[in-house]
Protein backbone atom coordinates (compact mmCIF):
# COMPACT_ATOMS: atom_id res chain seq x y z
CA UNK A 1 0.00 0.00 0.00
CA UNK A 2 1.41 3.39 -1.00
CA UNK A 3 0.47 5.88 1.69
CA UNK A 4 1.66 8.85 -0.39
CA UNK A 5 -1.18 8.33 -2.90
CA UNK A 6 -3.75 7.40 -0.29
CA UNK A 7 -5.94 9.52 1.92
CA UNK A 8 -5.32 7.12 4.80
CA UNK A 9 -3.31 8.59 7.65
CA UNK A 10 0.24 7.36 8.08
CA UNK A 11 0.80 4.85 10.86
CA UNK A 12 2.06 6.66 13.93
CA UNK A 13 3.12 5.74 17.44
CA UNK A 14 3.82 8.16 20.26
CA UNK A 15 7.46 9.32 20.20
CA UNK A 16 8.18 7.88 23.66
CA UNK A 17 7.33 4.43 22.23
CA UNK A 18 9.69 4.83 19.27
CA UNK A 19 12.30 7.50 19.95
CA UNK A 20 13.08 6.52 23.55
CA UNK A 21 13.95 2.88 22.67
CA UNK A 22 16.05 4.15 19.74
CA UNK A 23 18.04 6.58 21.91
CA UNK A 24 18.41 3.96 24.65
CA UNK A 25 19.77 1.42 22.13
CA UNK A 26 22.25 3.93 20.69
CA UNK A 27 23.53 4.86 24.15
CA UNK A 28 23.78 1.18 25.12
CA UNK A 29 25.82 0.29 22.01
CA UNK A 30 28.11 3.27 22.64
CA UNK A 31 28.53 2.32 26.32
CA UNK A 32 29.32 -1.32 25.51
CA UNK A 33 31.90 -0.17 22.97
CA UNK A 34 33.61 1.97 25.60
CA UNK A 35 34.55 -0.99 27.82
CA UNK A 36 38.33 -1.46 27.72
CA UNK A 37 38.00 -5.22 27.27
CA UNK A 38 35.34 -7.10 25.37
CA UNK A 39 32.77 -8.71 27.68
CA UNK A 40 32.10 -11.60 25.31
CA UNK A 41 34.46 -14.58 25.62
CA UNK A 42 35.96 -16.04 22.47
CA UNK A 43 34.62 -19.49 21.67
CA UNK A 44 36.69 -22.35 20.38
CA UNK A 45 34.39 -23.16 17.46
CA UNK A 46 31.88 -20.32 17.37
CA UNK A 47 32.76 -16.65 17.53
CA UNK A 48 30.48 -15.48 20.32
CA UNK A 49 31.68 -11.96 19.56
CA UNK A 50 30.22 -12.06 16.05
CA UNK A 51 26.94 -13.49 17.37
CA UNK A 52 26.83 -10.62 19.87
CA UNK A 53 27.33 -8.16 16.99
CA UNK A 54 24.47 -9.78 15.07
CA UNK A 55 22.15 -9.61 18.08
CA UNK A 56 23.14 -6.07 19.05
CA UNK A 57 22.73 -4.57 15.59
CA UNK A 58 19.73 -6.76 14.75
CA UNK A 59 17.93 -5.34 17.77
CA UNK A 60 19.07 -1.80 16.97
CA UNK A 61 17.91 -2.26 13.38
CA UNK A 62 14.47 -3.47 14.45
CA UNK A 63 14.08 -0.52 16.85
CA UNK A 64 15.26 1.94 14.18
CA UNK A 65 12.92 0.48 11.55
CA UNK A 66 10.02 0.75 13.98
CA UNK A 67 10.86 4.38 14.73
CA UNK A 68 11.13 5.32 11.05
CA UNK A 69 8.04 3.41 9.93
CA UNK A 70 5.79 4.71 12.71
CA UNK A 71 7.15 8.27 12.77
CA UNK A 72 4.11 9.77 11.06
CA UNK A 73 6.48 11.62 8.70
CA UNK A 74 5.67 10.86 5.07
CA UNK A 75 9.25 11.05 3.77
CA UNK A 76 10.62 8.81 6.55
CA UNK A 77 7.76 6.38 6.03
CA UNK A 78 8.36 6.13 2.27
CA UNK A 79 12.14 5.74 2.58
CA UNK A 80 12.45 3.81 5.84
CA UNK A 81 14.35 0.90 4.28
CA UNK A 82 17.06 3.09 2.69
CA UNK A 83 17.34 5.20 5.85
CA UNK A 84 17.59 2.07 7.98
CA UNK A 85 20.46 0.57 6.01
CA UNK A 86 22.31 3.87 5.67
CA UNK A 87 22.05 4.51 9.40
CA UNK A 88 22.87 0.92 10.38
CA UNK A 89 26.02 0.60 8.29
CA UNK A 90 27.27 4.11 9.11
CA UNK A 91 26.65 3.52 12.82
CA UNK A 92 28.51 0.18 12.60
CA UNK A 93 31.48 1.96 11.02
CA UNK A 94 31.40 4.72 13.64
CA UNK A 95 31.13 2.12 16.42
CA UNK A 96 34.27 0.36 15.21
CA UNK A 97 36.05 3.70 14.81
CA UNK A 98 35.07 4.55 18.40
CA UNK A 99 36.47 1.20 19.59
CA UNK A 100 39.81 1.98 17.94
CA UNK A 101 40.33 4.70 20.58
CA UNK A 102 39.49 2.44 23.55
CA UNK A 103 42.45 0.77 25.26
CA UNK A 104 42.36 -3.00 24.87
CA UNK A 105 39.83 -2.89 22.01
CA UNK A 106 40.40 -3.39 18.31
CA UNK A 107 38.31 -2.30 15.38
CA UNK A 108 37.67 -4.79 12.62
CA UNK A 109 36.06 -4.76 9.20
CA UNK A 110 34.67 -8.20 10.10
CA UNK A 111 32.79 -6.63 13.00
CA UNK A 112 31.30 -4.06 10.59
CA UNK A 113 30.22 -6.95 8.35
CA UNK A 114 28.65 -8.78 11.32
CA UNK A 115 26.91 -5.55 12.36
CA UNK A 116 25.61 -5.06 8.81
CA UNK A 117 24.26 -8.61 8.71
CA UNK A 118 22.55 -7.82 12.02
CA UNK A 119 20.98 -4.76 10.39
CA UNK A 120 19.69 -7.00 7.60
CA UNK A 121 18.24 -9.50 10.11
CA UNK A 122 16.49 -6.72 12.04
CA UNK A 123 15.04 -5.40 8.78
CA UNK A 124 13.82 -8.86 7.72
CA UNK A 125 12.09 -9.41 11.06
CA UNK A 126 10.42 -5.98 11.10
CA UNK A 127 9.39 -6.21 7.45
CA UNK A 128 7.83 -9.64 8.01
CA UNK A 129 5.77 -8.28 10.90
CA UNK A 130 4.65 -5.27 8.84
CA UNK A 131 3.70 -7.46 5.86
CA UNK A 132 1.58 -9.70 8.11
CA UNK A 133 -0.21 -6.65 9.53
CA UNK A 134 -0.93 -5.31 6.05
CA UNK A 135 -2.48 -8.56 4.83
CA UNK A 136 -6.27 -8.44 4.67
CA UNK A 137 -8.05 -10.27 7.46
CA UNK A 138 -9.89 -13.43 6.43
Amino acid sequence: MNHSLSTEPLPRLAPFRTVFPFVFAIVLVFALSAYPKALIPQGKYISWDKLAHLAEFGTLSYITARMLYYSGRAWWHRHWVVLLFMFGVLFAISDEWHQSFVAGRLSSVFDVIADSVGVLLGYLLFNRIIQKRLQPKR
